[in-house]
């Protein structure tokens, strides 16, 4: 798009928008903005710019760009502006202005590469994935921290790994990637969604970064993509998948993805030559799967795609590196105070608020003196309870700690945690650290957490919904010191013994002995 052409898509509204955001530099960012621009591409990217339809240009250049948006496959705004920007701390419109009219005439690099400091960094020797990252935001979640175990236990195998993140708008993460990597790159890609095809210019950059690095196999760390995997068939390198997601139960999942439950699964199954899943309950929910509907089949056929259903399945639990827990303060149960129930993780309605809140009404019903917390982000969910729960005068206290960057800062404050989430958790990393900091846990029978919770001996299991045999059981432990103290000690022991990092090794390790065959021997 020439400058010509770029002012003249746009009205004179939209060029006074644009004069009062950004001043004399509107212009200058203007004909930027339209040399980098890929229209089709935005549109495929950013579906809810889709949906209102109106100029996409204009979107990107009055909107997009300071929402943090990208412009196009072959350009990270964020990555630009995370390797170039020093200690000036840019906005993406510095970016877009500086590659725009300097850094592009300058040979600099529009998707840049963070070196990495891993321990097979300089090893070129060893066998190399390139691992996918599903997203970066502001705050970790379980799928990037489970990531960084992954890596740590790669790095521990004499496997290299490169990483490739859909931006690089979190400096710490990315950090963190590079001090266990080879090298970190950010290529703006997307989740894949049901009969969408891959945009070529996403593909074509994508073939082109694995072919430049030297992958061997292609790691992707969730089953919402697909663009990398389309880019590693086309190149002849395998394909693993790490599910961590069970879609018959997470209809927002689904509804993102534009699929069916059964559409994501066989999904994930066309589009990979090994299933790793982080539980017996997710490895279930892929049992017999195969490539069932129309669509997918045709595009098994077009990838070159061999037979579906015979794909392997492995289990690699997640990890909880216990030594790290140790310096949780133990539980206090000599001085008498209110027992403190806590719920972390995302504070949506399907992870149990609603449930959360009866928990709180009924032990205050029953008399027994219990702080009830919860950390995590602030969400429309949490705010709506909460001025419901204080307009109608509710007997339980709930309070709303915030969100807690480093887990251990809040389970140290906590004698109790709950899951009580109304989707099936296909593993449930919150229990698993709580485990870990010696916390007994209550939960739902429910998907994966019977997989880690022993009932009566690390904690309790309650059916689906059962708010009050969850109460009675925070009830025999708030009456009995004793048992809370044996339940949390049982429960770092069990962490360490089935999800310690030496069992998470050995489980990496029997899982890439299938692409890799003396991956196997570097286990201690």
């Amino acid at each position: 798009m020439t400058m010509w052409q770029a002012f003249h898509s746009l009205g004179w509204r939209q060029h006074l928008i644009g004069w009062r955001q950004h001043g004399w530099r509107y212009p200058f960012l203007c004909v930027a903005v339209a040399n980098l621009f890929h229209p089709s591409w935005y549109l495929r990217h950013y579906p809810d710019v889709a949906a209102v339809g109106g100029n996409a240009f204009a979107h990107c250049l009055l909107y997009g760009i300071t929402e943090g948006r990208e412009l196009s496959p072959s350009f990270s705004v964020s990555g630009y502006c995370y390797h170039y920007s020093g200690d000036a701390l840019w906005t993406p419109v510095d970016a877009v202005l500086h590659y725009g009219w300097w850094g592009r005439w300058r040979g600099l690099n529009p998707l840049p590469c963070f070196p990495g400091s891993g321990l097979q960094a300089s090893a070129p020797e060893q066998p190399c994935l390139a691992v996918f990252a599903h997203s970066v935001g502001p705050r970790l979640y379980g799928a990037e921290r489970s990531l960084l175990d992954v890596l740590k236990s790669l790095e521990q195998l004499e496997v290299a790994t490169v990483v490739v993140v859909p931006n690089a708008s979190n400096p710490r993460y990315i950090a963190a990637l590079q001090r266990i990597s080879r090298a970190v790159y950010a290529v703006p890609y997307g989740w894949w969604r049901e009969g969408e095809t891959d945009h070529p210019d996403t593909l074509a950059t994508l073939q082109s970064l694995l072919e430049s690095t030297g992958a061997d196999a292609v790691y992707l760390n969730t089953l919402t993509l697909q663009a990398p995997a389309v880019a590693a068939r086309s190149l002849g390198l395998p394909v693993l998948t790490h599910v961590r997601e069970l879609p018959a139960y997470d209809p927002g999942l689904c509804l993102s993805l534009h699929s069916s439950a059964e559409g994501v699964l066989s999904h994930a199954v066309a589009h990979s030559d090994l299933l790793i899943v982080n539980s017996q309950c997710t490895a279930n929910a892929f049992q017999n799967k195969t490539v069932q509907n129309t669509a997918l089949q045709k595009k098994a056929s077009q990838q070159n795609i061999t037979d579906c259903s015979d794909v392997p399945i492995t289990i690699v639990p997640n990890v909880v590196d216990v030594s790290a827990w140790q310096a949780v303060a133990p539980l206090n149960v000599e001085q008498p105070r209110p027992l403190r129930i806590g719920l972390l993780g995302s504070l949506i309605s399907k992870k149990g608020l609603d449930d959360f809140a009866e928990l709180a009404d009924l032990l205050a019903s029953k008399g027994v003196t219990v702080q009830c917390c919860l950390f995590g982000a602030n969400t429309p969910d949490l705010e709506a309870l909460l001025q419901q729960r204080a307009s109608a005068g509710a007997e339980g206290s709930v309070c709303h700690e915030g969100y807690v960057e480093d887990p251990r800062d809040a389970l140290a404050t906590l004698d109790v945690v709950v899951n009580l989430s109304h989707f099936q958790e296909s593993f449930g990393r919150t229990v698993l650290e709580a485990m870990a900091a010696a916390r007994p846990v209550v939960a739902y029978e429910w998907g994966a957490l019977p997989e880690l919770v022993v009932h009566g001996k690390t904690g309790f299991l309650a059916p689906l919904g059962d708010v009050q045999r969850v109460a009675q059981w925070i009830e025999t432990l708030a009456n009995d010191p004793a048992l809370l103290t044996s339940m949390g000690n049982a429960g770092r022991q069990c962490a360490n013994d089935l999800f310690g990092t030496k069992a998470h090794r050995a489980a990496m390790a029997n899982a890439l002995s299938r692409l890799f065959s003396d991956v196997a021997t570097k286990i201690d």
